[in-house]
Order: structure tokens, then sequence, then C-alpha cells
């Protein structure tokens, strides 16, 4: 049976009716956002199948239904400019990596249902339903982290308590783990010497780290303290450096992060001037919030009389 179609506001959307519902098949178009409607043809939307939405180039953000039930392998995986997806607060299957390779998934929004409203969910503050948004967008390319993608259970007290534990195995983890593993899959192509890739795992730990320290909800103080702990032990002047390098080269014209950066203590008289002569002419605001810090914690002057000598 030939795949039947419905228009977007700039492409089609191909699919199938099957017992009395409708799988989206596969997308052509050159949307940057899409609303995929709860019916089609009078029939519910209950799955997005396989690779439907591969390559996306275009897609910028995704709304899914209340009535979807599944999420299939790959089902949105290399829409590469693909920063946003909202979903129904409900149980949804999820196949194998659905947003493989969407480097820029910044949010996966859960919504209360319509017809099932959430009251815990609702009873949420913005700010922690926008963390969880946040986290939870942050497990899809994480090994070992497949059954904290439960959208009916993110945000609980037990999910984010399990969410912390993953990441901080990950944390925890050999900084070289891993490295024997790609070469024996053949991704030696990919010329990472052992260093290159443990600097590349130190620099995910730290944006990890960050991350979780500037979205809190649900944070002990207990994991809080170790996130801390791997920022201020990788800033300038410690053995290895990449908390200062994620957020020199990558976070640097974020006030948010070089607040949270100096807030921490990364930044001290220590190593303050090594900081300053890194970061060079670039990241202006950044360079003048540090100045800024330095002249507001130099230390008291001596009094006019102690400065002389007998």
């Amino acid at each position: 049976m030939a795949d039947k179609v419905i228009n977007t506001a700039a492409g089609q959307l191909y699919y199938v009716e099957k017992d009395d519902r409708v799988n989206i098949t596969s997308y052509a178009g050159e949307d940057e956002s899409l609303i995929i409607p709860e019916e089609i043809a009078g029939l519910p939307v209950r799955k997005i199948d396989k690779k439907a939405f591969m390559n996306a180039k275009r897609l910028r953000s995704v709304v899914l239904p209340d009535t979807i039930r599944k999420l299939a392998d790959w089902s949105f995986s290399y829409c590469r400019m693909l920063s946003t997806v909202e979903l129904p607060r409900k149980k949804i299957t999820m196949g194998h990596s659905p947003f493989l390779g969407d480097d820029r998934l910044e949010k996966i929004s859960l919504r209360s249902r319509k017809k099932y409203p959430d009251e815990a969910w609702l009873a949420m503050s913005e700010k922690d339903r926008d963390d969880t948004a946040v986290l939870l967008a942050s497990l899809y390319n994480m090994k070992g982290a497949d059954h904290l993608l439960n959208c009916s259970t993110a945000g609980t007290p037990e999910w984010f308590e399990g969410l912390d534990r993953r990441l901080l195995e990950f944390i925890d983890e050999p900084d070289e783990e891993g490295h024997a593993e790609m070469i024996l899959c053949g991704e030696e192509d990919l010329e990472c010497t052992l260093d290159v890739f443990i600097t590349n795992k130190r620099k995910k730990k730290s944006r990890i780290s960050f991350m979780r320290i500037l979205h809190p909800a649900g944070l002990s103080e207990k994991a809080e303290e170790r996130y801390k702990a791997y920022l201020t032990g990788h800033s300038v002047g410690c053995s290895s450096d990449e908390a200062w390098l994620v957020l020199k080269e990558e976070y640097g014209h974020l006030k948010e992060y070089y607040e949270c950066y100096v807030n921490l203590g990364c930044l001290n008289d220590d190593n303050f001037s090594d900081t300053m002569q890194d970061l060079g002419d670039k990241q202006a605001e950044m360079k003048a919030y540090f100045l800024r810090w330095k002249e507001a914690n130099k230390p008291a002057e001596e009094d006019f009389f102690d400065s002389f000598e007998l």
C-alpha cells in the first residue's frame, strides 16, 4: 500500500493507516518548525517510524501530539539543527537512539496532557520543568541512560536521583576508558590519539558539571559538591584545565557560565594572571567581568601611616 501524504508549511508528511491508527513514515521538506497533528484522516497519530525524519536538515523544533506512543529507531536522527522537542508527559516507547547525532538538541520539554492533567508536574515550578527539559535532552547520547529516557517519570525525585547517579558514574569513569573500544570498532580513522580522547572526555565531563550546576532541579548537596569539585579541579593551574577550555571555547559568551566559574572559585588570585594571559583579546565581556572581580577582591589598602617604614 502506497504511503499517503499531507502538506506542511514547507514540506510533506507521509503516513500509513494501520489498525485504526496513523504511523508517520517519512518527511520531506524545508520546515524549521513542525507540529505533528493529533489526528490525520480522523485517526490518531500513534507512531513515528524508523528514520522518518532522519537528516531533516532545517528542522529546529518539533511538537509531538498527546496521542503519540512510540518513537522508533533513529526517528529524528541527524537533524543537525534540531534544538527543541516537545512531548506529552506520558509513557512513550523509545526505539534505538531516536535523536542520534542531534548535536544541537538543548531541550526535550514535557507538557501535561489535556485530557489527563498531571497535577504533580503542573505543581512544579517553571524553572524546575525547564531544568528537566535540559537534563532530559542531555541523556540521549549517553550510554547506559536508557532507563532514564522515560517521559512519564522525568522530574520526579527518583528520576533526579537516578540521573545524578548515572552522570557521576560517568564523571568517575577513568578518562582513558572507551578509547580501546573505539579503536576496535574501526573508528581509528578519526585519528583520535589517546591524549586527544582523554582531553575530549574531560571536556564532556566539564560540560555535564556546568549543566547540572546551572540546572539544579532535584540536585542534592552531596552531588552538587562533586560537580563543583570536578570544575575547580580542572581550571587554570590544575594538572589539566578542561573546565577552563570548555568555558573559553564554548560558553565564554554566556554570562551564566562565567559567573558560575567565578562563583565556584575556579578563578582565584593564584591563577588570575595566567587566565587573563590565556584569554588574550577574546571574549571581551567575560574578560571585563574577570577584571571587575579582581578589582572587587583586591586586598584592603594598608593604613596610610603603616606604609612608612620606621
